[in-house]
């Protein structure tokens, strides 16, 4: 059987895949701005806000009334990219010649895994910087918070054809594993769910911890910066919903190959877009999402 072929886009197409099967937090979250940085855009972009316009009315047989003429007005919301995570590896000529057997399992799969982990750990600590809202919780009866959470999000402008997501530290995890069902209540909804919302148990998160959103209320950027013409290995490639970029290089004055691997990231929390129906949209800080700890509830 012939040897696969190492070539600058296998490893970063390999290395891209590993990456975005490992996603756990990261992969809840809105990405389709992704598309807007490109070359020559600025490290920021703007979301735009669809504007909105109100209805107006005349009687069916009014011949005289003149008809109101609108207007709409648009707004946006900035995105940035903050930063550059990246991993670089310095392997000798030992270590190539005797001791790396399979590069993507023991090269790769390592860098790969640290900026997974650098995406989710910048992912938690947004959704944790959430503001918490008081509400009631009952350990014997977890599931009754997410009827609360729900309202919360409806009442803040949540439409009822939102995806609703919710991120549970271990401990509110086992309260539902472990909630009433049968003829004492139900816990899981039949396809799964708690009161309508996805459960994502995350170890990232406090153990009394509950994050609730609709996947709006949280972006993610995560763009593999470009090949430099100057390197005479690399690739910048997307795979599995991912973007990396790597980098491989020989110093003869060391003697030593490195292997970098990169990304642009960009984590934030987005203002909830609400339409008045009176010709206004209104944009609510943190209102997409609902952050409780239950051990203060």
């Amino acid at each position: 059987m012939p040897n696969q072929l190492l070539t600058p886009d296998n490893i970063a197409s390999t290395a891209a895949a590993l990456v975005g099967k490992g996603l756990g937090l990261a992969a809840l979250l809105h990405r389709d701005l992704e598309a807007d940085f490109s070359a020559g855009s600025g490290d920021t972009v703007k979301v735009r806000v669809p504007g909105a316009i109100a209805v107006q009315t005349k009687g069916i047989y009014d011949t005289t009334t003149p008809l109101v003429r609108g207007s709409i007005s648009e707004q946006s919301i900035d995105v940035k990219l903050t930063t550059h995570a990246y991993d670089s590896v310095v392997l000798s000529e030992g270590d190539m010649d005797l001791e790396v057997a399979d590069f993507a399992k023991q090269i790769l799969l390592p860098q790969a895994d640290a900026i997974v982990n650098y995406v989710e750990r910048t992912v938690a600590a947004t959704l944790k910087a959430t503001p918490e809202t008081e509400l009631s919780y009952d350990p014997a009866d977890p599931a009754r918070v997410f009827t609360q959470i729900r309202r919360q999000l409806r009442d803040n402008g949540v439409p009822t054809t939102a995806t609703l997501i919710t991120a549970v530290g271990s401990g509110v995890m086992a309260d539902l594993i472990d909630g009433p069902v049968g003829s004492s209540g139900t816990t899981f909804d039949a396809d799964g769910k708690v009161r309508g919302f996805e459960v994502i148990e995350s170890t990232r998160l406090a153990a009394d911890e509950i994050v609730a959103f609709v996947p709006e209320a949280f972006a993610l950027v995560v763009r593999a910066p470009a090949a430099p013409d100057g390197a005479p290995y690399s690739a910048s490639v997307k795979s599995e919903g991912f973007a990396l970029r790597h980098i491989r290089s020989y110093d003869p004055s060391l003697a030593v190959d490195t292997s970098l691997l990169s990304a642009f990231v960009g984590v934030q929390a987005m203002p909830l877009a609400v339409d008045n129906e009176d010709g206004t949209v209104t944009l609510k800080p943190n209102a997409g999402a609902v952050r409780v700890l239950t051990a203060s509830a």
